[in-house]
């Protein structure tokens, strides 16, 4: 029996806290490709670096974004 493959992006967002006006810079996993940020090639690979560090189980990696050549998403696979 073949093992299923998770594939995810890596989504940036900023979070507003609604009593104190506080923001809060934070990373999601998305579905879709179309739904990641899209880095410029020195924050991707510093961003990439971060998650390498806290999902280790997850395999990484950068890739050209399809909508904005000149832009890179992180992509992650994990096998469960």
């Amino acid at each position: 029996m073949a093992g299923i493959t998770n594939t995810f992006w890596i989504g940036a967002n900023i979070l507003f806290d609604l009593e104190t006006g506080r923001t809060s810079q934070v990373m999601l996993l998305v579905n879709r490709e179309d739904d990641a940020t899209t880095f410029k090639e020195e924050d991707a690979r510093s961003y990439l670096a971060f998650v390498k560090r806290r999902a280790a189980d997850i395999q990484w990696s950068l890739a050209r974004s399809k909508t904005r050549p000149d832009m890179y998403v992180i992509k992650g696979v994990q096998n469960v």
